[in-house]
Parts: structure tokens; sequence; C-alpha cells
């Protein structure tokens, strides 16, 4: 890395990990920070990697970020007084409840596939089974005769 990222790693470092974590947590975006702090994704990333437990610490945030991005989105549901602004806030709820669940697996609304294999034998055992459980020795042996009406 050259001088000039180090200049700026320091810069990140200056203003603190507890400040930069508590921001994103709050749902500030990774975008907003480096543009704030003029540097790259890839630089903000060198710096998350560098310090020690702090990619944990970064992943925490973004989990508690989801909380801050649900919460917008409530919040933007339920203050639209103007019926024009319908559609613009549903993008906003839309987008805010996609970020959400991204971050946090809590607000994942998305449904699931379920796969489901079934073997006829393995039910014809199975019923085999519980029929001689019932039935056990209770079985009455015999000979039958068919009976005909005149």
């Amino acid at each position: 890395m050259g001088k000039i990222g180090e200049q700026k790693m320091a810069r990140l470092d200056a203003v603190g990990e507890d400040v930069i974590l508590g921001r994103i947590a709050d749902g500030e975006s990774i975008r907003t920070l480096t543009a704030e702090y003029d540097l790259g994704f890839n630089l903000f990333y060198q710096w998350i990697n560098r310090g020690k437990g702090r990619k944990e610490r970064y992943e925490a945030a973004l989990a508690n970020a989801g909380h801050a991005y649900a919460a917008r989105a409530v919040d933007t549901a339920q203050n639209v007084s103007d019926p024009a602004e319908v559609n613009m806030a549903r993008l906003k709820v839309d987008t805010d409840k996609w970020i959400a669940g991204k971050l946090n697996a809590q607000y994942d609304v998305r449904q699931r596939e379920s796969t489901i294999t079934l073997k006829v034998e393995d039910l014809h055992a199975q019923a085999a089974a519980l029929i001689a459980g019932a039935v056990g020795e209770e079985a009455i042996e015999g000979e039958w005769d068919s009976l005909e009406d005149d």
C-alpha cells in the first residue's frame, strides 16, 4: 500500500473505530463513509481487516444496521400522508426491507423452497409395521366361505 493509502487509513484510525462502526450500525452506508473520508471501498475493507477483531465488530454493526433499516421502513410507511407520495414511499419501504433482510436474517422475508422426497416402499414398510404393532397376536386365523344370495 502506498503512502497516500496509509494516510487515508490513518484518518480512519484518528476518527476511531467506535465512531465509524456506530455510524454503520445506525444505518449509514459504506458509500457515504468512503465518500466522506475520501477513500475507496478497497482501502475501507483493508482498514476493516487490519484491526484485530474489527471484522467481527463490523459484521455485528451490519447486523444492527438491519434493525435501523427495518425501523426506517416502518417509519416511512406510517408517515405517508399525501396519496401522491404513496408509490415513492412504497419503493423506499421495499428498498429498506430488502437491505434489512440482507444485513440481518431476522428480516429476510423471502419464501424458502422445500423439497420432500417420499419413497412408496418406505411408506409400505411403515404401514406394515404399524399394522403389525396394532394387530399383534390378536389376528384371527381361519377359512372363509363366500356367501351367495339366492
